[in-house]
Order: structure tokens, then sequence, then C-alpha cells
């Protein structure tokens, strides 16, 4: 009998949470809960009045309908997904056989404030590549939302495809002064500050963000690119170390330390970076690796050891030979090493054209060094024969 009583109890105190909210939020919807929430009483009070005996069948059934199931429509809720139009969207979609975005357009012009029907629409639009409607749809949901920080990220990301990247950037600096932390609002402000090459702005946002998130991976590897591409190599390889020591990611934080160190033209320092990463998951990284110790060897004059080290670049990544054939430290073992493009090759490899392009320009840096030091060296000797004469 108490079980029973606790029952009642418990849904007519749902059912009184429900009837304020009506009143509150003046919405029609939560007619329909307390239809259900009504049964689920009833049930209740005539398993009390009626039989003596504990019938937990009943007692099951008016639990669902008086306490389970509204409770679980006014979480729903609280994701802004109303039971009248999800049961619309429902109804449509199985018994009408109506296609998604005509439902969705039906709803948003019957609930034009409906953040559900908004944000569904506006994410049908970006997956279909209709990107003008979806910041339109998107700019719909973070008004009706302004806590939706995600929903801003997106319609962020989508102003820059649009071709309104200072529209992306002002939107998340918006988003950062609410929430400073953020983190994935702080990797997109980052990334699109690097991409205009606002690259101290960048580092700016990335310091905020480690405040935060001290701790992160992603922040301290971004760090590292832009400190890269700012020719600043001590902040950027004292960012790399950090990155390499906190995440399994590691490989191409090491790769790009072997060749900060080799602008420092500390050749045993680069050399234990590429032997960490010679032996990567990621067949561009492992590749990489070995043509930066092929010409560590070369420039050792371990002639044996860099021919092995650049045939098994090229067999692991053979458009490595690119970068090879370029590089004139390779000049003397090129008719000593397999050239030949396999361009049917499939590499395994997960590394973003972001990551690339660093890998290419610390490569293009370190070559440009090369030559200055090539050419400072021969006009301290030209300077040294003229003073011989």
């Amino acid at each position: 009998m108490l079980l029973k009583i606790l029952v009642l109890i418990a849904s007519v105190v749902v059912f009184a949470i429900t009837f304020a909210k009506m009143f509150k939020k003046n919405r029609i919807s939560y007619i329909y809960i307390m239809c259900i929430e009504f049964a689920g009483i009833l049930i209740s009070f005539l398993n009390i009045i009626v039989s003596k005996k504990q019938n937990m069948f009943q007692i099951v059934v008016s639990s669902v309908l008086g306490i389970i199931i509204p409770i679980v429509i006014l979480l729903l809720e609280k994701k802004d997904y109303y039971i009248d139009e999800v049961l619309y969207y429902f109804i449509q979609k199985t018994f009408y056989k109506k296609d998604k975005k005509g439902i969705l357009l039906e709803l948003v012009e019957k609930h034009p404030k409906s953040y559900m029907a908004h944000k569904t629409l506006a994410e049908l639009y970006e997956e279909n590549g209709e990107l003008e409607k979806a910041e339109n749809e998107y700019i719909s949901v973070v008004r009706i939302k302004p806590e939706d920080y995600k929903s801003f990220s997106k319609l962020a990301k989508i102003f820059d495809k649009n071709g309104k990247r200072d529209m992306a950037i002002e939107t998340m600096q918006s988003v950062l002064n609410d929430k400073p932390e953020y983190l994935e609002g702080s990797l997109l402000l980052g990334q699109l500050l690097y991409e205009d090459e606002k690259f101290k702005e960048a580092i700016l946002v990335y310091n905020e963000a480690l405040k935060y998130n001290p701790g992160e991976y992603f922040l301290y590897y971004s760090l590292g690119m832009t400190y890269v591409r700012l020719n600043d190599f001590q902040n950027a390889k004292d960012c790399y170390k950090k990155a390499a020591t906190i995440n399994s990611i590691k490989d191409i934080s090491n790769l790009n330390l072997g060749q900060i160190s080799l602008l420092f033209k500390d050749y045993d320092e680069a050399e234990k970076y590429f032997f960490k990463t010679m032996d990567s998951a990621d067949e561009k990284i492992s590749a990489n690796s070995y043509y930066y110790l092929a010409k560590i060897k070369l420039l050792k004059d371990e002639e044996q050891m860099a021919i092995q080290y650049a045939n098994l670049a090229l067999d692991l990544y053979p458009k490595i030979a690119d970068k090879i054939e370029k590089d004139e430290v390779f000049t003397r073992i090129l008719g000593k090493i397999n050239l030949k493009k396999n361009t049917n090759k499939r590499v395994q490899s997960k590394i973003t054209r972001k990551d690339e392009e660093i890998i290419d320009y610390l490569a293009n840096t370190n070559n440009v060094v090369e030559r200055l030091t090539l050419d400072f060296s021969k006009a301290s000797n030209k300077v040294e024969k003229n003073r011989e004469i």
C-alpha cells in the first residue's frame, strides 16, 4: 500500500510542476503532458481505492504515465525539444511520408521561435551544402538561445566558408568574451586568426585559453605552429616540447622539434627526435623522419646510411622524391637511390593540410638557412684569398 501512495504523491507533484510550467511558458504542448500524467494519477488512485492487493503491473503503468514519461518530456524541453513539435515531426514523417526539409519549414512557420526546428534545419542545409541558408538558420538559433556556444562555432565556420572571415572572427571573439573558458571557441578563433595571418593575435588567444585549459595538447601544438610562422623557433620549440609530453598524438610535435633542432644545427638532438618518429604509424611522419635522418647522415659524411634512410623514406611515401630532388644536400646520392614514384601507393596518414604546411615551412626555412650559410662561407673564402694576394 505504501508504494501505491508514494507513486500517487510523486505523480501529483509532477502534475503540479507541469501545470505551473504551462502557465509560466504559455505553451499548449503541456496539455498533452498533463493528459498523460492525469491518466497515470487516475490509475494510481483507482489502484489504491479498488484493489487492496499490491498489483505491480498497475504500479508500473501508473509510474510510467504519471512520472517517467512526463519527466523525460520535461528534460527534453530543457534541451528545447517540445513535445508538440516532436510529435508533429514524427507524425508527418511516419504517416504522411513528408520530406524532412518540408516538415521543418512547416514547423518554423508554425513556431517561429522553435529552437529545435531552426537548429535541425540549419544542420540539414549545412549537410546539403546550402551554406547561405544554413547561415540564416544558425543566426536564428543563436538569437533564440544565446548560450548555445556550439551553434555560434558552427555559425562562425559557415561565415568563414561563405567568405566572411571578419564576421567569423567577430562572432568567436564575442563568444569568448562571454565564456573565456570555452576551449573549442579558443581553438577556432586561433585557427581563423592563423589562417588570416594574424599570428600575434592568435598567440594571445591561445595563451588566454591556456589559463583555463592548462593541460591541453592542441593549444600547445597550435602555439608551436604559430610561433614557427613568426620565425620564433625557440618559443615554438618550447611549445612543441610541452605538446609532446601531454598527448599520445605526439609524433607530429617530435617531427617539428627535430626540424627546429636542425635549424639550430644541433644534429645530435635532431636525430633523437627523428628516431622517436621513424616508426610512427603515420607513414608521412615516418617518411619525413627518414628523409631528415638521411640528410643528417649526409651532413656527417655517412653516405651509406643516408642512402638506406632515403630509400626507406621513398618506400613509405613516394612523393617525398620531390623534396629530395630539390634539396641540394642530396645531390651527390641522387643516382644511388630509387626516385621512381609509385603514384598508386596508398599512404596511411592522418596529418592535416595545416600540419603539412608547417612541415614544409620548416623544411623551406632550413634550406634557406643552409643556402645563406653556404653563401656566407663562399664569401668568407673569397675575402681570405684576396687578403693572401
